[in-house]
C-alpha cells in the first residue's frame, strides 16, 4: 500500500509540474520604466510609436514546439483625447521574413485576436488570448479601427531589446514592412511585446504513462488476510 501511495504521489506531482508550466513564451525587449504620461510621449521625451486605426505595429517570433498561449501584451500609453480600445492579435507567417497576408488582417493567416485597455500613464498591460501554436513563424501585431477597437495611443521604446526582434508595421491598411526600412529617419527599436502561456513538451503525457506503468509493474501484491 506505500509503494502503491508512493506511485500516485509521484504522478500527482508530474501532472503538477507540467500544468504549472507556465512561461514568457516571447519577448521583444525589457520593460523599461512605466508611468510615462502621454505628454512625454508626444513631445518625444521618452520614444515610442504610435498605435492606432492608421498604424499597426508588430514583431515576428518565433515558436520552437507547440504552445497555449494565454494573453499578450505589452508596454502602452493612452492618448489621452482619444478612446482607450486597441486590439492584439497573432498572425501566422510562413518563414521569418513572410508578413501578414492582409493589411486589414482579414485573412486566414490571422490566428487570434484580443482586446486591450491603453493605460494613461503608461503601464504594461494584458488581453486574454488562448491559442494553441505549433512550430514556425508568427507576428504579434497591435492597432485599432479593427476587432472592435476604437482607441489610440502608443508602444513605449525604453526598454532594451533582447536578441534582435524584427519589428513591423503597417500605416492605413495598406501592407506591410520592415520598420528598419525607416531607420534613416528614426529607429524603432526597443518596443515590449509580450506573450504569456504554457509549454506542455509532448513527452509529459507519455512520461506520465511511463510512472503509472512502472507503479503497475513493481508494485507489491496484496494478498487477502493482509
Amino acid at each position: 500500500m506505500v509503494r502503491v501511495s508512493q506511485c500516485f504521489l509521484a504522478i500527482l506531482l508530474a501532472v503538477a509540474f507540467t500544468n504549472a508550466h507556465a512561461a514568457t513564451l516571447y519577448e521583444s525587449g525589457t520593460l523599461g520604466p512605466t508611468g510615462v504620461p502621454w505628454s512625454d510621449f508626444t513631445d518625444g521625451t521618452v520614444p515610442g510609436t504610435d498605435v492606432s486605426t492608421a498604424v499597426f505595429v508588430g514583431v515576428r517570433f518565433f515558436i520552437d514546439q507547440s504552445v497555449t498561449t494565454t494573453r499578450i501584451g505589452g508596454h502602452f500609453v493612452k492618448n489621452t483625447l482619444a478612446d482607450n480600445s486597441f486590439f492584439g492579435a497573432i498572425v501566422e507567417l510562413d518563414d521569418e521574413h513572410d508578413f501578414p497576408d492582409s493589411g486589414d488582417l482579414s485573412t486566414s493567416d490571422v490566428v487570434g485576436s484580443t482586446l486591450l485597455t491603453f493605460p494613461e500613464p503608461s503601464d504594461e498591460v494584458f488581453g486574454d488570448l488562448a491559442k494553441q501554436l505549433e512550430s514556425g513563424w508568427y507576428a504579434l501585431v497591435f492597432g485599432s479601427g479593427l476587432f472592435g477597437a476604437t482607441g489610440s495611443g502608443g508602444a513605449v521604446r525604453n526598454g532594451i531589446d533582447i536578441g534582435t526582434p524584427t519589428y513591423i508595421g503597417s500605416q492605413s491598411g495598406a501592407d506591410w514592412f520592415n520598420l528598419t526600412d525607416l531607420s534613416d529617419v528614426v529607429e524603432f527599436t526597443n518596443h515590449r511585446f509580450i506573450i504569456e502561456g504554457s509549454m506542455v513538451p509532448e513527452s509529459a503525457s507519455l512520461g506520465l504513462l511511463l510512472i503509472a506503468a512502472l507503479c503497475f509493474m513493481f508494485r507489491r501484491p496484496v494478498h487477502m488476510g493482509e
